[in-house]
């Protein structure tokens, strides 16, 4: 054999090797095959004509170029072809997705909730969960002389709806509340100023308050949802302004919102609910961390002011205070709703009269006795030991709350928190004062406890709130960070 000439591993017949005259010129030009020594072969077949560009081929090309020219076995039928472009297979089934009826998206949302339920803060649920009942029950005796069960239905319904708020916004994130918190202050802003205008008083007339909404049957009391919206645009506020909190400038922008919020419940003549801003306030700002000098300062200015503010009262505002203090002034009138309270705490005694067995209770002496005077009622009927299990439950509550917002990791979400506890504790002092005649009769309801279903929808309201930053805290990655 000359040492130029190629011959295939397998000789095959001269007809079928002579098939493809370019096969054989391409496997002449790029394929060699050793034979004997393993000489290599002429510098002429690895060359090209002068002037004449190399082709490329690609490895599927050079394969049928070599099949047409006999230089590699016929492809058989069973054989996998090589495919230009390749067939992407769906990606298969993720192993940790749970299967059955629960597949697909409803498994993500199960597994999702399961993850928000674990997370839930219980013990803040569980006494929420008994004040309400405890609540019904004693709306139920305050009301059963009135021959209606109007009062059962509202209380029981809001309860239940006001419980399934909750927990839907306990499952929300709150940031994205405090995040747009010019929008909420501006729907409070709207909402109160429309109360103050078009608002009428409790009995439908308009003489004394304008903080209710009429709508047919339905009474809505707006300042009482208005005080959950203040405590997430004021605790958004404050959360960007941490850093200069105690500057007079931002001090100044501070007291413009939480005044334009308190000034549009004074026009609705509302004191009893003014004061309750006013506590959220002072409590948010002291969680905030401003200097106690303000506080001072307000405080002596607050004292010297309260001749001037005490002359512009209204003539039945002046006599809610003076007679507050001392029920005995106006036994007959103004006084006689404290006088009869007292009455009814006292004659409970220890052990309470019994269930729906209390006389005042049981009767119309006792005014307003299933709103304002609902302590008075469980003090007589469950005496000093069933007072004494609601103010602790009461207790329990504002001091868990305090701890959630000791432990948030965001600034915004405990200041909630602290907005929150703040209103909490400030009604049941100033509820639990009215009914032991030692503080004004100012119209402000024990939380979870009084008849009222803006009051109940109101307080479930901050109660999601509340339980949404328990359950929305990373304590690993996030902290609240220093002011």
């Amino acid at each position: 054999m000359k040492q130029n000439q190629l011959t295939p591993k397998n000789k095959l017949s001269e007809p079928r090797r002579s098939a493809s005259k370019q096969a054989q010129d391409v496997y002449k030009i790029k394929y060699t095959v050793k034979e004997g020594s393993g000489t290599r072969p002429a510098a002429s077949l690895k060359s090209t004509r002068p002037g004449q560009a190399r082709k490329l081929y690609s490895p599927v090309e050079a394969d049928r170029l070599k099949r047409a020219g006999g230089f590699l076995p016929a492809e058989s039928s069973g054989q996998r072809r090589a495919r230009r472009a390749p067939v992407l297979k769906p990606a298969p089934a993720d192993p940790t997705r749970p299967k059955g009826v629960l597949s697909g998206r409803a498994g993500e949302v199960w597994a999702e909730l399961r993850e928000h339920l674990a997370h839930i803060d219980y013990i803040t649920v569980a006494i929420v969960a008994a004040l309400s009942v405890i609540g019904i029950l004693a709306v139920h005796s305050a009301t059963l002389s009135k021959g209606t069960s109007r009062f059962d239905i509202v209380q029981i319904g809001m309860t239940v709806v006001g419980f399934c708020i909750m927990l839907g916004l306990s499952y929300l994130d709150y940031d994205g509340l405090t995040k747009n918190y010019r929008l909420i202050l501006i729907a409070n802003v709207i909402m109160l100023a429309f109360t103050a205008i078009f608002g009428t008083g409790a009995d439908g007339g308009g003489d004394t308050n304008h903080n209710w909404i009429r709508i047919g049957p339905i009474g809505i009391q707006p300042a009482e949802i208005g005080k959950v919206l203040y405590i997430i645009t004021f605790a958004a506020h404050l959360d960007t302004v941490k850093h200069r909190i105690n500057h007079v400038k931002t001090l100044f922008g501070l007291m413009l919102h939480s005044g334009l919020i308190i000034g549009l419940v004074l026009l609705e003549r509302d004191l009893g609910q003014a004061t309750v801003y006013i506590a959220i306030t002072v409590v948010m700002l002291f969680a905030a961390k401003l200097s106690l000098w303000y506080f001072a300062g307000v405080g002596v200015a607050g004292l010297a002011a309260a001749p001037l503010i005490f002359a512009n009262l209204k003539d039945y505002q002046r006599e809610r205070l003076l007679v507050g203090f001392n029920p005995e002034l106006d036994p007959l009138h103004r006084g006689y709703q404290a006088i009869q309270s007292k009455t009814a705490i006292a004659s409970g005694g220890i052990t309470g009269l019994g269930y729906r067995m209390g006389y005042l209770s049981q009767t119309a002496l006792l005014p307003a006795k299933q709103t304002d005077m609902i302590f008075a009622v469980i003090c007589e009927e469950a005496g000093f030991i069933g007072g004494l299990l609601v103010l602790l439950l009461l207790l329990g509550l504002t001091a868990r709350i305090f701890m959630n917002a000791v432990s948030a990791d965001k600034m915004s979400g405990a200041l909630i928190c602290a907005g929150v506890a703040g209103m909490i504790m400030y009604q049941t002092i100033e509820n639990v004062g009215m009914c032991l005649g030692m503080l004004p009769v100012i119209g402000i309801t024990l939380p979870f406890l009084s008849y009222g279903g803006s009051s109940v929808l109101g307080l479930y309201l901050a109660m999601g709130m509340v339980v949404s930053v328990y359950a929305k805290n990373d304590r690993f990655y996030f902290s609240k960070g220093s002011l």
